[in-house]
């Protein structure tokens, strides 16, 4: 039974033992210290029966209806049968702890009042006070071996609640070993997400900085394009240089009079030819006009670049300058399209190896992307004067170069792995 429901038949008991006090205590003439030395115990001890704090015994109970018979207040039949009722309430509901206690006042309570009644009949020589003192001898006998079978009952029970709390505390004890290893499973899982949660953000800090050296790196191409785009305007305006020179072997007519003016084939320069003046009869001949200054025309530089001067090499020169113009925009999309490659593959380099091949890749198509540029310029100007193939191809490579060149950001952007990309790592020797 629990702690509450004890409190209760206890508080009960104690109410109605109060309840059947309370007239002797109105009349204000007897204090309750009285009852304490009529029943033979302690005032505080009494307060605690009154009150409910305490389970009084049977003997309090026969006591107290004394007491107050005595003072004119005298308990009904009924009224003592309820108190005794409440008390065999109160006494069940107590703990084995309660009773064992209660049982152990009692019992010295008992001795106490066995050695006074004895000490009494031995200082009386009367026989009536000494049959009555054997009498009280007896029946104190006969309530100490009822108490003694009531101490084995408790002591009983009080094994029984010791075994059930033994079960009750290896059961506790049970529960606290599966806690702790709970505990320990949830603290090692703890620990595993702290670890991933290191992991990720070493990670993320890894993808920032990529992110950030891309970054760069695009800014670079971004600038590369730009003077890219410089030098290919410079070259055009190059091939756009408007054509006004003088062919060689052509006749220029003077402005002033009767002579022409031929022009040298090995030299570049005119020569003045001096019409005769026909005489008419009787007449004077007429006066023939100074000679006008010879004037030296010098070819265009473009035209002295379009002499053909080399004219069975012109084929050779032709496609190499094909393969050159054709050579860079696919330089440039071959090596972005081998970094993406390495970068995207999940076996490619460490990041040491991928900042070491950017720089080298990064190298290798600015110095290769000029040497083809400058091998076509060159080529360019030793096809001779019939080179529109060669002229075209060039001037589409050059515009070719920016489409590249957007291809391979794309591609390094989102890290695309292509078969020309890793065809290209392993033609460097370079494995993924």
């Amino acid at each position: 039974m629990s702690e509450e429901s004890v409190s209760i038949e206890a508080s009960l008991y104690g109410e109605a033992l109060d309840a059947a006090y309370q007239p002797v205590r109105d009349r204000g003439d007897v204090q309750q210290y009285r009852l304490a030395e009529k029943a033979n115990f302690h005032s505080g001890t009494v307060s605690r029966y009154l009150n409910g704090g305490a389970v009084a015994p049977e003997r309090f109970v026969d006591v107290l209806a004394v007491f107050v018979s005595d003072h004119g207040h005298p308990l009904s039949p009924e009224a003592h049968a309820e108190l005794h009722r409440l008390r065999k309430s109160a006494q069940a509901a107590q703990t084995p702890r309660a009773k064992l206690r209660r049982a152990l006042e009692e019992i010295e309570q008992l001795k106490k009042e066995r050695a006074a009644f004895e000490e009494t009949a031995l200082a009386s020589q009367n026989a009536a006070v000494q049959e009555a003192m054997e009498g009280i001898r007896v029946a104190t006998a006969r309530r100490l071996a009822e108490l003694d079978e009531d101490l084995k009952g408790i002591n009983e029970e009080i094994r029984k609640e010791l075994a059930q709390e033994k079960r009750l505390r290896q059961q506790v004890e049970a529960e606290r070993d599966q806690l702790r290893l709970e505990l320990r499973d949830k603290n090692m899982l703890l620990a595993d997400a702290g670890e991933l949660v290191r992991s990720k953000n070493a990670d993320l800090e890894r993808k920032e900085e990529e992110a950030e050296r891309r970054e760069d790196e695009l800014q670079q191409l971004r600038r590369e394009v730009k003077a890219l785009r410089g030098q290919l305007a410079r070259l055009r305006e190059e091939k756009t240089v408007p054509d006004g020179s003088i062919e060689p072997n052509s006749v220029v007519a003077s402005p002033s009079a009767g002579h022409t003016a031929t022009a040298s084939p090995g030299t570049g320069t005119t020569r003045a030819s001096r019409s005769t003046p026909q005489k008419k009869p009787g007449t004077r001949p007429a006066q023939v006009p100074a000679p006008q200054p010879q004037t030296t025309v010098t070819p265009a530089p473009q035209d002295k670049r379009r002499v053909r001067l080399i004219w069975p090499l012109e084929p050779l020169f032709a496609t190499i300058n094909m393969l050159a113009s054709t050579g860079a925009p696919l330089l440039i999309l071959l090596n972005c399209a081998a970094f993406a490659a390495a970068c995207g593959s999940k076996d490619g380099p460490s990041l040491t190896g991928l900042v070491l091949l950017a720089i080298a890749g990064l190298l290798f198509t600015l110095i290769g992307y000029a040497i083809l540029m400058v091998i076509s310029v060159m080529t360019d100007g030793l096809t001779g004067d019939h080179q529109p193939l060669t002229l075209k191809v060039h001037r589409w490579a050059l515009f070719a170069s920016l489409p590249a060149l957007a291809l391979g950001i794309h591609l390094l952007v989102t890290t695309r792995v292509t078969n020309t990309g890793l065809w290209w790592l392993h033609h460097f020797g370079i494995t993924t």
